[in-house]
């Protein structure tokens, strides 16, 4: 991953941060860690599940309609005239 996440959320205040987890002992850490992780797989997930249901979509854009057998069902073409 690149180094400069920083510039991805420029609000983050790293020393403000620091010093609040100064206050906690190990073992909160150690879950608050393990708890970030978890978040960061399921939001992974969602992500993988998006792209796949943005996948199919495409693919069902891109096939040609069935409505353009029908008489008086304009194309693109003729809807682009009607624009003109």
């Amino acid at each position: 991953m690149p180094d400069n996440i920083d510039k991805y959320v420029p609000e983050f205040d790293e020393d403000e941060q620091r010093e609040r987890l100064s206050e906690f002992g190990r073992e909160d850490l150690i879950g608050m860690l393990l708890r970030a992780y978890k978040e960061k797989r399921m939001l992974a997930k969602m992500c993988d599940d998006l792209a796949s249901k943005l996948s199919r979509i495409e693919a069902i854009a891109q096939e040609p309609s069935s409505l353009l057998g029908l008489p008086d069902i304009p194309d693109a073409e003729d809807l682009r005239r009607m624009n003109e």
